[in-house]
């Protein structure tokens, strides 16, 4: 399957975007992490967020840092490269006791294993800056817009 995390997360990216269009940030510093990517919806003035962790093998590692970013998101997820996703499976009430989806990854596939339940994140103050973020980029994507139309 994949032979770097470098390649699945361009593979990860394209399939982000085949399903959900440009809604999403990627490698978003200044947080309490860097995930992988950040899926954002907006709905009656107020933003939800999904992050998500890519790994091809150390789920455990991901789910520790999967954890940390439930302090901005809504949800978060950690995804597994599908040939090293048994490991993980296997260990699925962890990821249940502390909330953190479990998805498994190939190139043509998101397989959910586990679908945590929305909460609001911990910190109002990283959110705030992470929805600045979204709103830095959706005006800079509507000045081009604007420029190129």
């Amino acid at each position: 399957m994949f032979q770097t995390e470098h390649e699945m997360s361009l593979s990860f990216e394209k399939f982000l975007k085949s399903k959900f269009g440009n809604a999403y940030l990627k490698e978003q510093p200044g947080l309490f992490g860097v995930p992988d990517f950040i899926f954002y919806t907006k709905q009656q003035q107020e933003y939800s967020f999904i992050s998500f962790e890519l790994k091809l093998k150390n789920w455990k590692r991901a789910a520790k840092q999967a954890f940390r970013y439930k302090s901005f998101s809504n949800i978060s997820y950690v995804v597994i490269g599908s040939n090293s996703a048994d490991s993980a499976i296997n260990n699925i009430e962890m990821f249940k006791r502390y909330n953190i989806g479990l998805a498994s990854f190939d190139s043509n596939s998101l397989d959910f294993h586990f679908k945590p339940k929305t909460n609001s994140p911990y910190s109002e103050n990283l959110k705030q800056k992470l929805v600045s973020k979204v709103n830095r980029r959706r005006k800079k994507s509507k000045n081009i817009k604007t420029l190129l139309g």
